[in-house]
Formats: C-alpha cells, sequence, structure tokens
C-alpha cells in the first residue's frame, strides 16, 4: 500500500510534464506492453492482466494490494 500510495505524487508530475493522462500514456503504450505479454516469460503477470475488470491504474492496484493484505490477515485470525 505504501509504495502504491509514494507513486501519487510522481503520476500527478508526469501527467503535468507530458500533459498525458494515465488512460491517454496507457493506450500509448499498448504495442509495447502486448510484446512484453507475448514474450512467455511473465506468465503470472499476463494471466492477471487478462483478467475481467483489471486496470492497471494507482487505485485499482492500492485496492488489489489492500485486499490482499486483508486477505491474509483473515487467514490468520482464521487459524487462531
Amino acid at each position: 500500500m505504501r509504495g502504491t500510495a509514494l507513486n501519487f505524487e510522481p503520476q500527478a508530475q508526469a501527467e503535468q510534464d507530458t500533459g498525458l493522462t494515465d488512460d491517454q500514456w496507457m493506450t500509448a503504450q499498448e504495442p509495447a506492453f502486448a510484446a512484453f505479454f507475448a514474450s512467455g516469460r511473465y506468465q503470472t503477470l499476463s494471466t492477471l492482466t487478462r483478467q475481467p475488470n483489471v486496470e492497471l491504474d494507482l487505485d485499482s492496484l492500492f485496492e488489489f494490494g489492500l485486499q490482499r493484505l486483508l486477505d491474509g490477515f483473515g487467514a490468520l485470525i482464521a487459524d487462531t
């Protein structure tokens, strides 16, 4: 969560510097992402990004990380 939160300021700075929103930047990077995933080197990440409703914006990444953390706490509590 902390790592994701640390990216909010650079994200805002990048948008100010480039004039591109996150969505516009992601659209421009689609060919590079397609080549990256087509390499077959990152199967788990590739599988995760193909799931429905997966967004790679900071809010979604934060929510995903927080949910995994809470899942872990839930499992820990259930074991006690």
